[in-house]
């Protein structure tokens, strides 16, 4: 599972086993390169899958279904996050220059 996704991220297929899984969730690094596909098309021959979906395309009711289990295992503490930085509101800029240099594993907190 990568959560970080970015220049890395077609790399990562290569080094797959045959028949593997690649989970990604998110882009914190940014977009993959503009190559990106035409690296992925190679790993096919591992006999990979590929499957993309956007909240827009999932049914109401289970937008509704995952939206309460996943806050109820929130409240009920089940859920965590990695926070790599907690900075004051005034530091945002600063915060958003270490998420374009991939300097960040994790979420960066502004706090007021």
């Amino acid at each position: 599972m990568d959560i970080v996704a970015g220049a890395g991220l077609p790399d990562f297929f290569t080094r797959l086993a045959p028949n593997g899984r690649m989970v990604v969730v998110g882009a914190v690094a940014g977009q993959p390169p503009a190559d990106f596909g035409t690296r992925l098309m190679a790993s096919f021959q591992k006999s990979m899958s590929f499957a993309t979906f956007s909240a827009a395309t999932v049914p109401e009711a289970g937008l509704r279904a995952v939206r309460a289990d996943q806050f109820a295992a929130a409240g009920r503490g089940e859920i965590e996050t990695v926070v790599h930085e907690v900075l004051p509101l005034d530091q945002a800029a600063t915060a958003h220059r270490k998420m374009d240099a991939g300097e960040v594993f994790g979420r960066i907190v502004l706090t007021p």
